[in-house]
């Protein structure tokens, strides 16, 4: 009798030999570490699949997301002594992605070798859950690198949210990190364009480090509404933004409003080539002690962060192409967009697509 057939993966590309359509040998913010529980979460992730779930003391496991035998989704299954079991026909496999036991096998039968499952090494940090995907080196080369402007803030898990964009994730990653758009994308969710304004942008730092980027400038929107109202009550003037981009999918977006500051960390998971999910979780240094507060401000943070996804969309999913391109482009940058430059060298060198 044949053994399992085993169905050919987005990520195994590389293993045949032919060019990733993805950066390789780096950890992705793949989920949120608040929606992340014992039963199994699926994800699409580079064009397949994906499971995350933890075990009975709280590591997170990460699996394939399609079982071995005939392809169910594991999403739709569940834990048990920490295995996960397919939905189908009850196939449990174990942390290592090992098959473990097959109710229908008789006794004389043995388990198939070939039955079981991709794993990913995986860390939590940062609010959210990331995977190794593999090229040239399978276990982990360095850790998921520390954010420093994060100092001083409470990670805030009540205002996360996801939002799917019908484009590449090179896309959405140069959206959040433009220092320029918001003043005429953004009137509804964070201000109007003041008609007296300057919106010239002097020119800015941009600093290279290894797997990031940081960059540092003013913010020009200045008739405030919702929740940067809120907290400057009209007055921009103590105002400015810092990025980081962490090769190579999270941006984080720092937003100081004098004492008050805001930061929202974003996951820009690779669905497919035509699809990504941004995934968000936030942190400030106010507003941390006092429940009711909390909660409420969390509610208006979350909501504010899905009109600002919908206006994003409205525009980034009609860019053409869908895919930046790091060689050859005819796209016309300027100053302004030194921080889109440097991301699009570090790509260009480091991930090879």
């Amino acid at each position: 009798m044949p053994g399992p057939v085993r169905r050919r993966r987005a990520w195994r590309r590389a293993e045949m030999g032919s060019p990733p359509p993805w950066p390789t040998d780096c950890w992705y913010a793949v989920g949120l570490s608040s929606q992340v529980g014992r039963q199994p979460l699926g994800h699409r992730f580079q064009g397949s699949d994906v499971v995350l779930m933890r075990d009975h003391g709280g590591r997170v496991l990460a699996f394939e997301g399609r079982c071995a035998h005939r392809g169910c989704s594991l999403a739709g299954g569940w834990s048990r002594d920490d295995r996960l079991v397919c939905p189908y026909h009850g196939w449990q496999y174990d942390a290592e992605g090992s098959c473990v036991r097959i109710p229908a096998l008789r006794a004389e039968e043995s388990i198939p070798r070939q039955a079981r499952l991709r794993t990913f090494p995986t860390r939590e940090r940062h609010g959210f859950i990331w995977l190794w995907v593999a090229g040239h080196q399978s276990s982990p080369v360095g850790e998921v690198q520390d954010i420093p402007e994060l100092a001083g803030l409470t990670l805030r898990d009540g205002g996360d949210m996801a939002f799917t964009y019908g484009t590449h994730f090179t896309r959405t990653i140069e959206n959040g990190i433009d220092p320029t758009h918001a003043a005429f994308v953004h009137g509804k969710s964070i201000g109007r364009v003041d008609p007296l304004a300057d919106f010239s942008l002097e020119r800015y730092p941009v600093t290279v480090e290894a797997g990031s980027l940081y960059g540092r400038m003013p913010i020009k929107v200045k008739k405030l509404t919702g929740l940067t109202r809120l907290l400057l009550r009209g007055d921009a003037a103590n105002a400015f933004k810092e990025y980081r981009f962490l090769y190579p999918n999270v941006v984080v977006s720092i937003v100081h409003f004098g004492a008050v500051t805001l930061a929202a960390l974003q996951a820009h998971v690779p669905d497919s080539d035509s699809a990504t999910t941004v995934r968000v979780t936030n942190g400030r240094n106010f507003l941390i002690a006092t429940p009711g507060l909390n909660r409420l401000f969390d509610r208006i943070t979350l909501d504010t962060g899905l009109q600002i996804s919908r206006e994003d969309a409205a525009v980034i999913t009609e860019q053409e192409p869908r895919q930046v391109s790091f060689r050859g482009s005819n796209e016309v940058l300027i100053e302004s967009d030194r921080i889109l430059v440097e991301y699009r060298r570090m790509m260009r060198e480091h991930a090879r697509i």
